[in-house]
């Protein structure tokens, strides 16, 4: 029986090669914004598709219609929420109208910036933030850091990484590393989401 690695679920540790510089400036943006309903998970996908590339005050705009949406819906289940930010982003953003299997799956290609934002009180992304699992993801993932919006570090509920171009579909298997408190923040545990990102050619 294989031995579990144990750094492997540590939150702390980051994949040094994720911080590798890009080379290139991003093409697209893709925003995945994360929040807690009554009934468990919403998820919703969109990116700068078929518009001008979101730029700073955008992003941060998106984020604040977000958290706002959330707590004016803080108690309805996660169908109702999805409707709510839907209409509240209508405009803002392109949706993405990919069905996956898992609603925090990514389905980017070419230079794509991939922005995670969390918005659940009391949680935000551990350190490691992302790690990629049972292949090699250098020279396809790169450019992880904290999102700065206006000069502000967003640490720890946004980060950014950039993929790079495939020329052919690929699938990466990765996790999402997550300090969830309770209790005013006197209890703490790590949870860990298992998607998939699917890379295709430009």
């Amino acid at each position: 029986m294989a031995v579990i690695d144990k750094d492997a679920f540590d939150g702390s540790i980051i994949q040094k090669e994720l911080l590798a510089d890009c080379g290139q400036a991003p093409t697209h943006t893709q925003i995945s914004l994360i929040a807690r309903a009554s009934d468990g998970f919403t998820v919703m996908n969109g990116s700068d598709a078929g518009r001008e590339s979101f730029d700073d005050t955008e992003i941060a705009q998106i984020f604040v219609v977000f958290a706002e949406t959330v707590k004016a819906f803080s108690d309805a289940d996660a169908s109702t929420l999805r409707t709510a930010v839907a209409a509240a982003l209508a405009g803002m953003w392109t949706p993405c109208s990919a069905v996956l299997p898992c609603p925090f799956d990514q389905h980017v290609h070419g230079l794509t910036r991939m922005i995670f934002n969390i918005h659940v009180p009391g949680w935000g992304f551990e350190d490691a933030r992302i790690k990629f699992k049972g292949v090699d993801p250098t020279g396809q993932f790169c450019g992880l850091d904290w999102l700065t919006l206006n000069g502000e570090n967003c640490k720890p509920y946004s980060f950014q990484i950039q993929t790079q171009p495939v020329e052919a579909p690929a699938d990466y298997e990765f996790a999402l590393f997550i300090n969830a408190s309770q209790d005013a923040g006197n209890q703490a545990t790590r949870v860990i989401i298992d998607p998939i990102a699917r890379l295709t050619p430009p």
